[in-house]
């Protein structure tokens, strides 16, 4: 359950990342009026927010499922011939699993910034029609 739920948060880093290919250019380097660029702007943030909130859902429901993974390994402690190879509750995991560095923790930064840059256009382009 575990992994498919980590395929569904990279599922959704690449459908962001689609869309952002996509659609950022057609507020950029289109000669289109400023009334369609508003509306791709503002659609293009809708679809963005949305997007990006449900992989941050998804990385919730991770770290739950991580947590249940280390009470199950724990389990079997008492029992020498219990837990032979452990790997939520293993020291190292967490490390991996929290740093920085981690992907999805760069992907969301990754997408606040993108998120800045479809409210700036949208004002932008909001202000122009007045």
């Amino acid at each position: 359950m575990r992994n498919g739920y980590l395929q569904g948060q990279w599922q959704r880093v690449q459908m962001f990342l689609v869309f952002n290919t996509v659609a950022l250019p057609l507020i950029f380097g289109t000669v289109q009026p400023e009334q369609v660029k508003l509306i791709i702007c503002v659609v293009g943030l809708g679809i963005h927010m949305v997007i990006l909130q449900a992989t941050l859902r998804a990385d919730g429901w991770i770290q739950f499922l991580d947590a249940r993974m280390i009470n199950l390994e724990q389990l079997d402690d008492e029992d020498p011939s219990g837990v032979r190879v452990k790997v939520f509750s293993h020291p190292d995991f967490a490390g991996k699993r929290y740093s920085w560095l981690a992907s999805r923790k760069a992907f969301g930064f990754f997408g606040l910034a993108v998120s800045a840059v479809w409210v700036w256009q949208s004002i932008h382009y909001f202000r122009l029609l007045f």
